[in-house]
């Protein structure tokens, strides 16, 4: 399977009928609705790469997550992969660094592997840097020193839940380090990690929502594979948040236009029925 990182076989942006979608602005003035947040897409939707992504998603999406799913992939990455013209795009953008960040090797390692990518992403000005928890003891403080010298704010920095960790066993530490979060909602229901939402303080650290339905342990799919309890727990964890992104962290083309069409749909629904 090639990686996102890798997948770079380019498409026709142009040949795509983009009447057959519906923009954040579109599916808002459809419904009625107006979200208290940036609706963000993954560059990761269309199979191209990311800057073909970025450029096709920027007509709908007002913010792009930019993926840096694989080390060293994303380390090779030059010009051609993030060209200088991606800055006139009309969006906001916002990084996912590294699943597969090499934490058994020591903090020195992995600081030489994320200076290299946020690097390559700097020019852009992104708002955050989402990040998986190390799979390391004690690495989360003498990190926060890293960023604080590097001149990035710890705050900027989102811990997200994910299988290997729910945050529990992590929170002092994260919020000893000024970190903050982002609450993936998928691996709340994929991996039974509803403990995370009882967290002390929680939503004052959460400045992104990852929405998806998990489905096949965990694998990402539209927000129309949710049953009943997976919407009531995504409108829970709407009414709560107080942050500035929600991500549609799904990597198909038509599931994540119809998952923008429902999360309007549904904002609308519970509007009326308050």
């Amino acid at each position: 399977m090639r990686s996102h990182c890798d997948f770079n076989d380019g498409t026709d942006r142009e040949k795509r009928a983009h009447s057959r979608h519906v923009s954040v602005d579109g599916v808002q003035n459809e419904t009625g609705v107006k979200f208290p947040f940036h609706v963000a897409a993954p560059s990761f939707v269309i199979p191209a790469g990311a800057a073909e992504n970025s450029r096709f998603l920027a007509d709908f999406f007002p913010e792009v997550c930019l993926l840096f799913f694989e080390t060293e992939a994303c380390l090779r990455y030059t010009e051609e992969d993030l060209p200088a013209d991606l800055t006139n795009l009309p969006i906001s953008w916002h990084v996912h660094l590294p699943l597969d960040l090499p934490w058994a090797s020591g903090l020195d390692t992995v600081w030489k592997k994320l200076t290299g990518l946020m690097d390559k992403a700097a020019y852009l000005k992104p708002k955050a840097w989402v990040l998986h928890p190390p799979t390391e003891p004690d690495m989360l403080l003498p990190l926060a020193a890293h960023l604080r010298d590097a001149g990035i704010d710890p705050a900027d920095v989102l811990l997200e839940n994910v299988d290997e960790s729910d945050l529990c066993a992590v929170w002092d530490e994260a919020r000893s380090g000024g970190y903050s979060t982002c609450l993936d909602l998928g691996h709340i229901i994929a991996y039974g990690q509803h403990s995370v939402l009882d967290l002390p303080d929680l939503w004052d650290t959460v400045r992104m929502l990852h929405v998806y339905a998990p489905i096949n342990g965990g694998r990402h799919t539209g927000l129309g594979h949710l049953n009943e309890t997976g919407k009531a727990l995504l409108r829970q964890m709407l009414t709560e948040f107080r942050g500035d992104t929600v991500t549609l962290e799904v990597f198909d083309e038509t599931e994540i236009f119809h998952s923008l069409s429902l999360l309007a749909q549904w904002a609308a629904d519970w509007r009326n029925a308050k």
